[in-house]
């Protein structure tokens, strides 16, 4: 009782020391925001540069802060003002953005609000929270009401806490700052609001105690909120990871609160009671010997019983065991040798037995060399056997992929699995366990899947294929027509020729047959541009149905992901929350979107990768269906808008001007309209408009993406 008396005394001191240290982090972290509250108050205006550069120079000092970031003010009246100076800061794609926590977690566009609280600046600047740029945390679930508290009091407000997007746990420190009517930031007078600095504390690291303080590394520390009734955050001591093998006898623990008006946080201290930790010296030695002396003559006889009860109890649970091992080995799926220390075959369950193609009687006490082989398929250069390779390393050895078992009597197979080492008590390598899985009912099963959906894919591709073929031999008619008569009026002159020559000359065979043989050179010219004609428009009719525009988006998304994916471009899509029904063909309409997509991944070849983005949009505007094609390349020239739909109009090196004409085409057979036009400091912009389908109720107008 001394002893843990002491033990308690101990903790109650460490406890209060550590409460100290942690108390002191919590007052540095309202002195780093005053601070900053009192830079700002010097200034005639809010001054973001100053502040970042304080900032930058405050931080190394206090390694509890993970970041110093501040969220302004944006109003409905500023917002123009502010996407213009955040676009020229970041770039044309910068837009304010809420966090789509219960969806798909990702980042959305906001909506326009009265008012929002936008990050705009993080320091230091780090990398992974990049996209936080933009984020709105007024209207953020985990952050409203202690933010919009903090406004209305004007005072220093911590916030609930929560894990960052890039990882870890934090909570916010904040302050609002208010731009004074006398030109000076501070609560006097509760001018306009600017913003909030918010100061980012790194909930591990404040609870990270250095040696030095002299606080024991064993303890357990936790923060909790004011009233006890959720934790922040737990850190763990080193008692928790040591895995002692003794239970611990207690647990003490000691709640202080952490005096702190914006912080308001409890100090939860915790420590299990050891064995170890109990200094009893050579007393209990002592007793403990005196004390076995009397009990000795009892333990020998109960002991004697005890173990004549126990063997015939082990006896019956190893044959229980022995029992269910058994059944398990001859009922899995997978085969399962065992060898012992000199590689020999030990134990081979019924589906090892049919992968090998042998009986028991031949494996049983066999090498493993003389039964089985693992060998690699393909394999370009000499590698050591994964059995012989566990016994050397005496660790498991995951099999390589397309790993063959060919047996003794020359069956091949394609096998999975593993090969684990036994070891005895003492660690000593008594054998391996060889677990095989027969992979080739399983790769036939995943071959034949794999191909049905390719063959899906190309018979798609080839339709698409099609309806390009076909809308480009309308578009060069002309050509081909032109390029059909040459050879009839070569065929034809050289026929009066020859007549001529027959006519008049008299040895003029050698003429005749020049000019006919050039004439048959030009019916087979003819009839080869009638061949190649033919191959190009034989193919199925239009199918003009109800169709789904999201649906075709969707579609050209699936074929084009990957060329997405190797340009590095982003892709945004902005769809209808409303079915876009429409009256045509599926197949047309994917052509169109598709080379929309091409030309937008074209033109975005020589920007940066941080710029390469393309927005689809779809939206409802009376009783039209709207689709866009936004990039955010250079643009189209005025000269070239003119002329762009022109058959045989090209701005590509080897392009044959014939793709948007063809779009064009498309698009006005059902009654549409196709336009081009410049974004300002953004890109090019393609928009598809096609009448709704009557039979489709049509909302009044959908609100239109920002």
């Amino acid at each position: 009782m001394s002893e843990y008396q002491r033990i308690q005394e101990d903790f109650d001191r460490s406890a209060r020391l550590a409460h100290g240290v942690i108390a002191r982090k919590l007052d540095q972290n309202e002195s780093v925001l005053a601070a900053l509250d009192a830079l700002l108050m010097t200034r005639q205006k809010f001054d973001m540069p100053v502040l970042k550069a304080f900032s930058h120079q405050i931080l190394s000092h206090y390694p509890q802060l993970y970041t110093v970031e501040f969220f302004q003010n944006v109003t409905r009246d500023n917002r123009q003002a502010f996407l213009d100076e955040m676009q020229q800061r970041f770039g044309a794609t910068f837009f304010i953005r809420d966090f789509d926590i219960v969806g798909r977690r990702s980042w959305v566009p906001a909506p326009v609000r009265d008012q929002h609280l936008v990050v705009t600046m993080i320091e230091p600047d780090i990398p992974a929270a990049s996209s936080v740029y933009g984020f709105d945390v007024l209207h953020e679930p985990r952050f409203a009401a202690e933010m919009h508290k903090a406004i209305e009091s004007g005072h220093k407000l911590a916030s609930a806490p929560f894990d960052l997007y890039e990882g870890g746990r934090v909570y916010l420190l904040m302050q609002p700052v208010f731009l004074g009517q006398n030109g000076t930031a501070g609560l006097a007078g509760r001018g306009q609001l600017v913003g909030v600095v918010a100061l980012v504390v790194y909930c591990e690291k404040l609870l990270s105690i250095s040696p030095a303080e002299g606080v024991p590394a064993e303890l357990d520390l936790s923060i909790l909120s004011a009233d006890s009734s959720s934790s922040i955050f737990n850190a763990r001591g080193k008692h928790a990871d040591a895995g002692h093998w003794f239970p611990a006898l207690s647990r003490l623990e000691l709640s202080l609160p952490l005096v702190s008006e914006s912080q308001p946080f409890v100090l939860r201290v915790g420590k299990d009671v050891l064995l170890s930790d109990f200094k009893l010296g050579g007393l209990l030695l002592r007793e403990g010997l005196i004390l076995s002396l009397v009990i000795s003559l009892w333990l020998i006889y109960s002991q004697r019983q005890a173990m004549k009860r126990a063997q015939s109890q082990a006896d019956e649970a190893i044959f229980l065991q022995s029992e269910r091992a058994a059944v398990t080995l001859n009922a899995v799926h997978d085969g399962v040798i065992t060898l012992d220390p000199q590689q020999k075959i030990e134990m081979a369950n019924p589906m090892a037995l049919t992968l090998l193609g042998m009986s028991r009687e031949e494996v049983i006490g066999q090498p493993f060399l003389n039964v089985f082989r693992l060998i690699g398929e393909l394999s370009a250069e000499l590698a050591e056997d994964p059995v012989s390779e566990c016994y050397r390393a005496a660790h498991t050895v995951e099999l390589p992929e397309r790993m063959q078992l060919a047996t003794a009597k020359g069956h091949v197979r394609l096998v999975e699995g593993a090969i684990a080492p036994l070891f005895s008590r003492n660690g000593s390598l008594t054998g391996v366990v060889c677990a095989l899985r027969d992979m080739g009912p399983v790769r036939q099963r995943a071959a034949e899947a794999l191909e049905a959906s390719e063959l899906r894919v190309k018979e798609h591709l080839e339709k698409l294929s099609h309806v390009a073929r076909l809308h480009t031999m309308g578009e060069m008619a002309s050509g081909i027509a032109h390029e059909v008569n040459q050879p009839l009026t070569a065929i034809s002159n050289y026929c009066q020729a020859s007549l001529q020559l027959l006519e008049f000359g008299e040895d003029s065979r050698p003429q005749v047959e020049s000019a006919l043989r050039l004439a048959v050179a030009q019916a087979d010219r003819a009839g080869e541009i009638i061949k190649r004609l033919r191959a190009l428009v034989s193919k199925r009719a239009m199918e003009i149905r109800l169709i789904d525009l999201n649906q075709v988006v969707g579609n050209c998304m699936f074929l084009a992901e990957y060329d997405l994916k190797e340009r590095g471009i982003e892709m945004v899509q902005l769809l209808s929350v409303y079915p876009m029904a429409v009256m045509a063909d599926s197949i047309q309409m994917e052509q169109v979107v598709l080379n929309l997509l091409s030309n937008a991944m074209d033109a975005l070849r020589d920007e940066p990768v941080m710029k390469r983005h393309i927005i689809i949009h779809t939206r409802r505007e009376g009783k039209k269906a709207i689709l866009e094609v936004r990039d955010t390349g250079r643009g189209i020239s005025p000269e070239s808008l003119e002329v762009l739909f022109h058959p045989f109009f090209s701005t590509k090196q080897n392009g044959m001007g014939l793709g948007l004409s063809i779009c064009q085409t498309i698009v006005e057979q059902y009654g549409g309209l196709i336009c081009a036009e410049n974004i300002p400091a953004s890109g090019a912009c393609f928009r598809i408009e096609l009448p709704l389908s009557q039979t489709v109720t049509t909302p009044v107008q959908e609100p239109s993406a920002s």
